[in-house]
């Protein structure tokens, strides 16, 4: 008897433990709700992004030989024509010595058996062999002529060396790289995109494109979309896309430098619904959804979504939601599908 007795208190204060775990967890839980609407705002969107030259060449001689001058130096702005490197050009020399002399002694052995000729004293065929000897010489000064010039690199156009290839003095292969250039007059911007935005990216979306310098950032330079990669970039899960400056900044834009990409886009998606980044969620499958509260309820229920780029902190929802919907702006990370929730004041 005394036992059961002094099982009744625990008893009943299992009871009511219980009754207050079930009451926690049927009460609402706070978040922050946002009501989706359509704004017509369109402020533009920030990237940031790296200078990279739009392309880069690298250059090797015609023929082969020894390095012999190297006089430009990394970052160095050339022009168009400029030496660049140089071989040496004595065997080169010797070469056209060679060629011009046996051109000379077909050149008079010609001229000599013309005049036999006329004499008739040779025969026509003795004649015609004479003037392809004298072809050929003058074929080979002018291949000589082209090797010995070919002794000295020159700039194809004015542009700024990224990289010495090779040093002086050193034993250079035909066709073999010694130097790579980039153009000045084009530069490029290299942003990163998110793999889950890349696929509402793209240049019919873009009615204006600028970049900014923190050497100047008052000052905006037009763009235009240029192309993209195509392999995501593992480290940061994103896909560089490529935008070139259709306006050069007075100063040296070097490749590595920071720049912001602004980018505005067509109006075409200024009335779709727009919700706050932080209401995004992700799934397993890498989908984006947000947490919907019910109507006539305060229950919240997960729903996939396809969204757009973001602005300003917003982003367009393309497919999902409707206006005058109620999604949780924050406080999404901890509910499940039918938990009630209720609104908090937002600052």
């Amino acid at each position: 008897m005394n036992r059961i007795l002094l099982a009744l208190p625990l008893v009943a204060l299992i009871s009511c433990e219980q009754e207050a775990i079930l009451e926690v967890a049927s009460s609402p839980r706070p978040v922050q709700l946002w009501t989706v609407t359509a704004t017509q705002s369109h402020p533009p969107i920030h990237f940031v992004g790296e200078v990279a030259p739009a392309r880069t060449v690298d250059l090797g001689f015609e023929v082969d030989g020894t390095l012999e001058a190297l006089p430009i130096a990394e970052g160095e702005m050339i022009r168009a024509g400029d030496v660049v490197a140089q071989l040496d050009s004595r065997r080169f020399e010797l070469a056209l010595e060679s060629a011009r002399a046996d051109h000379t002694l077909a050149e008079k052995t010609r001229n000599r058996l013309a005049s036999l000729r006329e004499a008739d004293t040779v025969s026509a065929a003795e004649l015609d062999e004479a003037i392809a000897q004298e072809t050929r010489a003058r074929l080979t000064v002018e291949t000589a002529k082209a090797d010995l010039e070919d002794t000295i690199l020159r700039a194809p156009f004015d542009s700024r060396v990224i990289a010495r290839l090779t040093e002086n003095y050193a034993a250079i292969g035909r066709l073999e790289p010694v130097i790579r250039l980039a153009p000045v007059n084009e530069i490029e911007v290299v942003i990163g995109v998110p793999e889950q935005l890349m696929a509402q990216f793209s240049p019919a979306q873009i009615s204006e494109a600028k970049v900014r310098f923190s050497a100047d950032p008052d000052q905006l330079f037009s763009a235009r979309w240029l192309d993209y990669e195509a392999q995501v970039n593992r480290d940061t899960q994103t896909f560089g896309i490529r935008f070139s400056l259709t306006q050069t900044p007075p100063w040296p834009v070097l490749p590595g430098m920071t720049a912001t990409l602004l980018i505005t886009l067509a109006e075409g998606d200024s009335t779709l619904p727009r919700i706050p980044m932080s209401a995004l969620q992700a799934d397993a499958d890498g989908a984006f959804f947000v947490w919907v509260v019910s109507d006539g309820t305060s229950n919240v229920t997960q729903r996939r979504i396809e969204v757009g780029l973001p602005h300003d902190n917003l982003v367009a929802v393309h497919a999902g939601l409707a206006p005058g919907e109620q999604v949780v702006a924050a406080g999404g990370a901890w509910l499940t599908d039918g938990m009630p929730v209720r609104g908090l004041e937002r600052d």
